[in-house]
């Protein structure tokens, strides 16, 4: 029998800082339909750079407007629960929900007609938490 480790109770919603982006609260929306995270750019641009090519990121999340060089990343398609695909960066980063710190992949889109500039998906819970969407901000205590 394998042992299970206890996994966190999370809410629909919850405030997380991405540290490498230098966004220190938020508030991003859990989608347990969704395979990856996603993250909310305002302009992606690629460069030969010093080691070669590297993917240079502007973000705009509340006053925050970072520009962020990843050296890793690379393209994938995307399919959309109306079947829709899209070509999308893949990127790695860190998240801090409430002490847990999680290295988890984000596509990169344009979630500007969106409530939420951060979607957490199915990659980022696996083994780690489990969704009650009766609530919120359950780790913002």
């Amino acid at each position: 029998m394998r042992r299970s480790k206890k996994k966190k109770v999370i809410g629909r919603t919850e405030y997380i800082a991405l540290p490498r982006l230098g966004i220190e609260r938020v508030e991003a929306k859990i989608d347990t339909g969704a395979y990856r995270s996603a993250l909310h750019y305002h302009r992606v641009k690629v460069r030969r750079g010093e080691k070669g090519r590297e993917l240079v990121v502007s973000f705009y999340m509340g006053r925050k407007r970072p520009t962020i060089v990843f050296r890793t990343f690379k393209r994938v398609t995307v399919k959309s629960s109306t079947g829709h695909k899209t070509r999308r960066w893949l990127v790695t980063t860190t998240v801090q929900l409430n002490g847990h710190q999680v290295r988890t992949p984000f596509t990169l889109f344009d979630r500007s007609d969106m409530k939420y500039q951060v979607l957490l998906g199915r990659k980022f819970l696996q083994g780690r938490f489990v969704v009650d969407v009766a609530h919120k901000h359950l780790q913002d205590q």
